[in-house]
């Protein structure tokens, strides 16, 4: 097999066929679809169970259940049967265009890289496109993408490497990809767009991870990723260190919404006491500036930048507190 495609299945009657059919569909021979069902409750296994008789004879199909609730032990489950020379992923409600693992397969082969990223196509649930994410030719540019999906991934790098999805609350996708991006000798990264991802804003996990509680906190994924990424291999330290900031920027905002002040600043307060504790010189990080890093959207440098001068200004509580207000 070229490519095996590993899908997740809780609950996806609504999207699951136009996925399952977008990967069948797929130009590009010699795949192999892996779906991995977490004892749905609703019609996905009939649905699942139709897709293997329609496609059987045209596409190797691996249908496993798995007894235990999430995404990482779905996708842990599927790396494990794979026989592809290369790993991809999709989400139970996404979708991708007709040539893209062929173009992937192509540009992996063509490079050699152990890892190939693309951007992606965030859509409505009518099919209109909401944004689109088109990486260029950088080196920070992997880092705007850290879904697992969207990517080819060398077999024998996640064996090699024993790279697996960690099961935490919020960031087990982004373990897996910064673990392979770390120990990757090569990535690739392409321009075109092919992977479709259906942006629902009113989705379990969505909602789940705006909660402010020691359950959704992403300090639990800090920690094991300053732990299984030292001694740091293929990423920088000071990408490491923006990495980290950024997604504090992103979390400290995100999550703040429809909360307290005392909530959303309580829980920024937890994450600068941890970014200062590993990285006390965060805030001479070159990166965090409306310059840098190339690759990075403009409009994302410039807020980080600027949310950072009010952190060393210590001017963030007076931040939230008007955002909370209206927001």
């Amino acid at each position: 097999m070229k490519i095996s495609v590993i899908i997740p299945v809780f609950n996806g009657e609504k999207y699951l066929h136009g996925c399952l059919y977008s990967i069948a569909n797929q130009t590009i021979d010699d795949i192999e679809i892996i779906v991995v069902d977490n004892c749905s409750t609703d019609s996905s296994r009939q649905i699942i169970e139709d897709f293997i008789n329609k496609w059987s004879h045209k596409r190797k199909i691996i249908f496993l259940t798995e007894n235990r609730q999430g995404n990482s032990y779905a996708r842990n489950t599927g790396i494990s049967v794979a026989t592809g020379e290369y790993i991809a992923f999709a989400d139970q409600d996404d979708y991708v265009k007709k040539r893209f693992l062929e173009y992937m397969y192509i540009e992996a082969k063509r490079t050699d890289a152990d890892v190939i990223t693309s951007g992606y196509e965030a859509i409505y649930s009518n099919g209109m496109t909401k944004r689109i994410m088109r990486l260029k030719d950088r080196e920070w540019s992997p880092y705007r993408m850290v879904s697992p999906w969207g990517k080819l991934y060398k077999k024998k790098l996640i064996d090699d490497n024993d790279i697996f999805f960690l099961s935490v609350n919020k960031g087990e996708d982004v373990y897996f990809v910064m673990n392979a991006y770390n120990n990757a000798k090569n990535v690739s990264i392409v321009s075109a767009v092919g992977y479709r991802w259906f942006s629902n804003t009113e989705s379990f996990s969505h909602t789940e991870h705006r909660k402010i509680n020691p359950e959704n906190s992403i300090i639990p994924l800090f920690d094991v990723l300053e732990q299984s990424l030292y001694p740091l291999k293929g990423i920088k330290r000071d990408y490491l260190e923006y990495f980290y900031i950024k997604t504090i920027v992103h979390e400290a905002v995100f999550c703040a919404r429809g909360k307290s002040v005392s909530v959303a600043y309580g829980y920024f307060k937890e994450l600068e006491d941890w970014i200062d504790k590993h990285y006390p010189n965060n805030e001479s990080n070159k990166y965090v500036s409306p310059m840098l890093p190339h690759g990075e959207e403009i409009k994302r440098r410039i807020f980080v930048s600027w949310f950072w001068k009010q952190k060393k200004k210590g001017k963030v509580k007076k931040f939230l507190d008007l955002y909370t207000r209206f927001f």
